[in-house]
């Protein structure tokens, strides 16, 4: 591949501009883009968040509201997915073009680094609590006591969270690639999790009754049952699919497979397995020229079959089939285990198939939130390192070129605070809290976005009209609860 030394500016800073843009035979090493090519090779950075998503929204908020109140609010799920999907290939089409994650690009913005900043504190603020490990910490309590623990069992709740915390940490640490690693590790549990739920627990448990309220439910849009929770409505819809507006903190997934200019830029590497890469502070752009523009067509239409076939697929089954189970399992109106939230129902299960019901259900449950915990520790690291990079040119000094040395201190800082942490409450509360920073962070990002693609990209580049429209609905839930959440804890 050639490229010129080109720099433009664009927005507040200047940007590395390459005479060709990679295509995907070229990135991938593969003859054609063929089906098969596409599914083993190409596709696959969704899956990341995807894996993410399947854990608080789908297994814990999801099935919380589920026992509280029925499944009159089924219609959130099919909306916020929708929503959430045209918003991740909205921006997704972003940092593919330019190599850069959201939080980076967000630099482009006046005033110069304000936003990206602002954006790694608020990652901060929702994914600082490890309450995912705590949570799957609960699974692994239950399958070694053989029972639901309780709050007597807080403390080995607790310290059980720790090593899995500790365990996450680890996986971010090996392989070439980290992105590799967690791609990798978020399909094995995919796959384990979804068969499990679709062939094995629904068949058994889902009754007629429960499908025809989850169908009212869905075609009842606008519905919202009477004294609901707010932290927990408002916490569910934030995780509906991953995490609504601020799906954007996993946007450098795309970046470190190679997708677009992201293959050009460089990607974050492991410390145990990895080796030095020079990745660029600056992302690139590609001359708009017909076979430039062509290839561009190409990653764009790899780039929405990767959400709507990973993600969007994954997300629908991950979020409605948790819901079903519990609401077919349990009367409305119960509320779900606090230090055995991982386990919920694993009692109801086995009293229909017997006690490897009990176990199963712990199992999926753990898989589901260390799979959860494991995204969320290199993403809140990846943001902080990423906006670093991107801004302080000292930093890059000290670090010598070499990113890790800048990643992996503030990993080892996390772990330290995020292990204090894990005393602050009980798993669902830390979670909950988390998810619903979520809608203050959406209510500026959304904005932002629009921003960058309508005054930013040339007009070649910019993404369809509806897309920044459909993601504007989404700004408009945010706001909604924002509202709610400051008038109720705000003002009583």
């Amino acid at each position: 591949m050639s490229s010129s030394e080109e720099k433009v500016m664009f927005g507040t800073k200047p940007i590395r501009v390459v005479d060709r843009l990679p295509t995907p035979e070229e990135v991938f090493r593969i003859p054609k883009l063929t089906w098969g090519s596409i599914f083993t090779k190409v596709l696959g950075p969704a899956a990341i968040p995807l894996g993410m998503a399947i854990g608080s929204g789908e297994w814990l908020m999801g099935p919380s509201v589920a026992a509280a109140y029925g499944l009159g609010l089924f219609w959130l799920v099919w909306v916020g997915m929708i929503q959430q999907t045209i918003y991740n290939c909205w921006w997704c089409r972003m940092v593919v073009m330019t190599g850069e994650p959201i939080n980076v690009l967000l630099a482009r913005v006046p005033p110069r680094n304000f936003w990206s900043t602002l954006s790694m504190i608020f990652t901060f603020l929702r994914l600082f609590w490890p309450g995912w490990a705590a949570a799957a910490a609960t699974g692994a309590v239950a399958i070694a006591l053989g029972r639901i623990p309780g709050a007597a069992e807080a403390e080995l709740v607790r310290w059980t969270g720790v090593v899995l915390f500790l365990l996450c940490a680890f996986l971010v640490s090996i392989g070439g690639k980290i992105e590799s690693t967690l791609e990798t590790v978020m399909k094995a549990l995919i796959i384990f999790i979804l068969v499990s739920l679709i062939f094995i627990v629904a068949p058994l448990t889902i009754t007629p009754q429960t499908l025809s309220a989850a169908a009212a439910g869905m075609v009842s849009v606008g519905y919202i049952p009477k004294g609901v929770d707010i932290l927990l409505f408002g916490g569910w819809y934030a995780y509906i699919g991953d995490a609504a507006a601020a799906n954007a903190d996993g946007s450098g997934y795309w970046r470190d497979k190679g997708y677009g200019t992201g293959s050009v830029v460089g990607f974050i590497p492991a410390i145990i397995g990895g080796k030095k890469v020079a990745l660029s502070p600056l992302g690139v752009i590609f001359k708009l020229t017909p076979e430039n523009l062509r290839t561009w067509k190409t990653w764009e239409r790899l780039t929405y079959l990767d959400q709507w076939i990973i993600f969007f697929i994954g997300g629908m089954f991950g979020m409605m089939l948790p819901a079903l189970i519990v609401a077919s399992l349990v009367p409305i109106g119960t509320a779900l285990p606090a230090w055995g939230i991982a386990a919920h129902v694993a009692n109801e299960f086995a009293a229909k198939v017997g006690i490897w019901g009990y176990y199963f259900i712990c199992l999926i449950g753990f898989s589901i939130l260390f799979s959860t915990q494991l995204g969320v520790v290199d993403r809140l690291i990846r943001v902080v390192t990423d906006v670093s990079w991107n801004s302080i040119g000292k930093l890059r000094e000290w670090a010598k070129g070499d990113v890790r040395r800048i990643y992996y201190p503030f990993l080892a800082i996390y772990l330290v605070f995020g292990c204090i942490a894990m005393w602050t409450a009980a798993p669902l509360i830390i979670l909950l809290i988390g998810a619903n920073v979520v809608h203050f962070y959406g209510l500026w990002l959304i904005p932002t976005l629009t921003y960058i693609d309508r005054k930013l990209l040339p007009k070649e580049l910019r993404a369809p009209i509806w897309m920044p429209i459909i993601s504007w609905t989404m700004w408009a839930f945010h706001l909604f609860f924002a509202i709610a959440l400051t008038a109720y804890y705000g003002f009583g």
